[in-house]
């Protein structure tokens, strides 16, 4: 995994997502995580834009709202931001 502001690798593995994923998806998926990391000040607010990024774009359908997938966007979120949120911190956004 390689999570730098101009880079973010995450390999089908890490991600957990399912196995048939096309490779394409997965590039998506790491280019729109990017920008997120890259155009979002909160750890907290990165969560919830990643997670709703998922849904509009259909890649839940690919695992990508699963426990695994989530905890890999937390965990990257978090060594992007030198933060330590968990993986239901964005839920503090919707009281």
């Amino acid at each position: 995994m390689i999570v730098t502001p101009e880079l973010l690798s995450i390999k089908r593995s890490e991600w957990e997502c399912h196995t048939d994923t096309p490779d394409t998806v997965i590039a998506l998926v790491n280019t729109g995580f990017l920008e997120i990391l890259n155009t979002t000040h909160s750890p907290v607010w990165a969560q919830k834009r990643i997670y709703d990024f998922f849904s509009d774009n259909g890649y839940d359908k690919y695992g990508f709202n699963d426990s695994e997938c989530n905890q890999c966007a937390t965990n990257v979120i978090n060594k992007y931001y030198n933060s330590s949120i968990n993986r239901w911190a964005f839920l503090e956004l919707c009281k």
